[in-house]
């Protein structure tokens, strides 16, 4: 200080602390640029996970949609006999029918994706909102299809009474064919219809927005 040198000693210090304040934003920035590259990493994995778990959903969808269009129509010719075949003449077709009115789709997935991420929190990390938002929407969707498997669970266990009524299984004999061509099995029957039409319009509109949801993950990933 007594040769004046104060100056010089205030700018280098002012100096060096603006090279340890660029050092250290400099750090930061880097830091954040490698957070930044882990975390797009492991959005990737998981949009190929989302992939994986949408696929196995799929087949599963497919297949039970099948399986519910083949007993719609079986259904659907059941409740055709009951109003045309006035001499009876198809009673043994209407009879086998009736043993497959306990045949149905059993799609259950309680566990969607959208909530599987929620529980996780892992919704974070998915940063196209459009494909949460699909997820969200799918999930909703299996609930439906899940509530129209147990409502149909349920109603089929009111047809068994009748049908072990109206049928002997073993040696297979109808015992009460009036009761086959009643209307009020009809009835039973038509609902078993309206409720496996319901099922095939949701299990085609599941098939169309996981197929969809595929290709969207899929773009995320090139």
């Amino acid at each position: 200080m007594e040769k004046n040198k104060t100056g010089k000693y205030l700018k280098y210090a002012i100096g060096e602390i603006v090279l340890v304040v660029i050092g250290i934003l400099i750090a930061v920035s880097i830091n954040n640029w490698k957070q930044s590259i882990d975390l797009e990493k492991v959005e990737q994995i998981l949009y190929s996970d989302l992939i994986q778990e949408l696929q196995t959903d799929l087949v599963e969808v497919q297949v039970n949609g099948e399986y519910n269009r083949k007993y719609l129509a079986r259904y659907n010719r059941a409740s055709e006999i009951i109003l045309n075949d006035t001499k009876k003449q198809l009673i043994d077709t209407l009879a086998i029918i009736t043993t497959e009115l306990t045949n149905f789709s059993d799609f259950k997935n309680d566990g969607s994706a959208y909530n599987k991420l929620a529980s996780s929190g892992k919704l974070e990390l998915i940063t196209n909102k459009e494909i949460l938002m699909r997820l969200q929407n799918l999930g909703i969707l299996y609930n439906y299809i899940n509530r129209l498997e147990k409502n149909q669970e349920e109603f089929m266990f009111s047809i068994i009474p009748k049908i072990s009524e109206y049928l002997r299984i073993k040696p297979f004999q109808v015992m009460q064919p009036e009761k086959l061509y009643n209307y009020k099995f009809q009835n039973d029957i038509e609902i078993l219809i309206k409720i496996g039409k319901e099922k095939d319009e949701l299990y085609e509109r599941a098939e169309t927005d996981i197929n969809s949801l595929i290709n969207l993950l899929e773009e995320e990933l090139k």
